[in-house]
Parts: structure tokens; sequence; C-alpha cells
């Protein structure tokens, strides 16, 4: 059931569309002033990936907890590339499969990263995120090898 009354959901579904798009944008430039503009103070985020390669991942509760981890991946990453293969948008949930590029500063190496992200919003802003990756193949880039089992 939706978490708006049904003649606001149409509405709700393209403010959250929009809202998404802009913060995308932002997450790709690197505009972390726009980029906060569109979490809440309280946002319980989540992204899934071995934080020991990835120590931007992992849970984070708070906009300031977030913005720490958006540091550490911007000082260690530049992103080249993001784009959103598909978009799902329902009243004020929302869910992405994108794939980026990142570059690895230390190294120059480019890292292809496909997600998969579900973002819940409130009045505009994030209040909610969970992010998924396939961490084997990430960390396999990173190190620029593969890993033997």
């Amino acid at each position: 059931m939706p978490s708006q009354p049904y003649a606001t959901l149409p509405q709700a579904t393209e403010a959250t569309r929009a809202a998404l798009t802009d913060l995308l944008d932002a997450f790709t430039r690197g505009d972390g002033d726009r980029l906060a503009d569109y979490y809440d103070d309280d946002v319980d985020w989540l992204f899934h990936a071995p934080a020991s390669i990835f120590p931007f991942a992992g849970a984070r509760r708070g906009k300031a907890d977030v913005f720490k981890g958006f540091a550490v991946l911007y000082q260690g990453y530049r992103v080249a590339a993001y784009r959103v293969e598909a978009m799902v948008v329902d009243g004020d949930r929302a869910a992405t499969l994108s794939d980026g590029q990142l570059v690895q500063r230390a190294t120059g190496r480019i890292v292809r990263v496909r997600t998969g992200n579900f973002y819940r919003f409130r009045a505009g802003k994030v209040i909610e995120y969970r992010g998924f990756t396939d961490s084997l193949d990430i960390v396999e880039q990173v190190l620029g090898r593969e890993l033997e089992f």
C-alpha cells in the first residue's frame, strides 16, 4: 500500500524522480554541497561492499557520517562516468541499476562498478539508502588481479 494518499502518488513520484536525478548528477560531479541538500540529517545509509577495501562502505547513520564516507570515496576515487540503466520510482521510493566508472587516484586504474540502489525519500530528502554491488568483481579490479580460491 502506498505511504501517501492515492491522489498525491503521481506528484510524489515525479518529485522523487526529480530529486533522485539531481542527486545522482551531484554525486557524479562530486558536488558535495548540492549532494548534501538531498540527504536527511538522520539518514539510514548502507552500502554493501568490503570496508577493508572500500572504507566508505558499510552502515552509516546521519548525514554527517554519510558525508565522511563520501569524503573518503572522493579522496580515493574520481567518478569518471555514472549511467543509470534503469530507474523505477513509486511515490517516495526509488530503485536504480547503475553502471559507473571510478578512477582510483593512487594507481589511475579504472574500476567499473555496477550497483543496485534503493532509496526512500521524505520531503525531497533521502531518509534511507541501500546499495549493492558485486564485491568480488570490484575487489579484483582494485587489486588489479584475480583472487584465487
